[in-house]
């Protein structure tokens, strides 16, 4: 049998732009996912969540400022807690972003108008096969 992945998608309670990561994590459920949506306040939250969900992949969504200083706190929590997750991100992120936080550790990082959103559903499972 094999183990139904977890994704915890979210994204910080002051952006309302929320269509594009509904419409992934729709996508996410088809493909055999189960997917908890969530907003936060602190990145805190988002860990707490992650482990208390027992997640295996945590996804941010950022349209509006946070993306590096989020995603350095989220790293660098998520080694002190030793959350063994596959990590994701998304939303309005320039070039010269993507490449510092790929050097920052983030697994996956997925721009608008890069690829297709079916190419985080098969980034996903690619990280998960057998």
């Amino acid at each position: 049998m094999v183990k139904q992945l977890r994704v915890l998608f979210s994204k910080s309670s002051l952006d309302a732009h929320d269509r594009g990561m509904r419409y992934i994590a729709q996508l996410l459920r088809e493909a055999g996912m189960e997917v908890v949506y969530t907003r936060y306040n602190i990145i805190d939250e988002v860990i707490k969540q992650a482990m208390e969900e027992d997640v295996d992949v945590v996804g941010l969504s950022f349209y509006g400022s946070g993306l590096m200083h989020d995603c350095k706190k989220f790293m660098e929590m998520k080694k002190r807690d030793n959350l063994d997750v596959l990590f994701i991100v998304g939303g309005t992120i320039m070039a010269f972003e993507k490449d510092k936080l790929q050097n920052m550790g983030v697994d996956g990082v997925f721009q608008p108008n890069v690829g297709s959103p079916e190419d985080i559903v098969t980034f996903i499972q690619s990280r998960f096969a057998d």
